[in-house]
């Protein structure tokens, strides 16, 4: 009986920590409209694109983008600035 107890117990355990941790870790993901604007959140880093003149180039390392920063879909002709 002790045994089962124990099982029951720890089963008990496991589930109150499975939906603890189910509840904590939601997110929301909004897809912006084309055409908007969005301003950005802390610690946005990622590969940015640079125009050399003639076209786009991804930078070969990441950059840290300040907070508060807007960004915005490229113009509707993006075959030049």
């Amino acid at each position: 009986m002790p045994q089962t107890r124990r099982l029951m117990l720890n089963l008990f355990l496991i589930l109150i920590v499975i939906i603890g941790t189910s509840s904590c870790t939601t997110t929301r993901t909004v897809l912006v409209p084309p055409g908007e604007l969005i301003r950005l959140g802390p610690d946005i880093q990622g590969r940015v694109y640079n125009w050399d003149g003639e076209q786009w180039v991804l930078s070969d390392n990441k950059v840290e983008i300040p907070e508060g920063w807007v960004a915005g879909p490229p113009p509707k002709n993006n075959d030049n600035q």
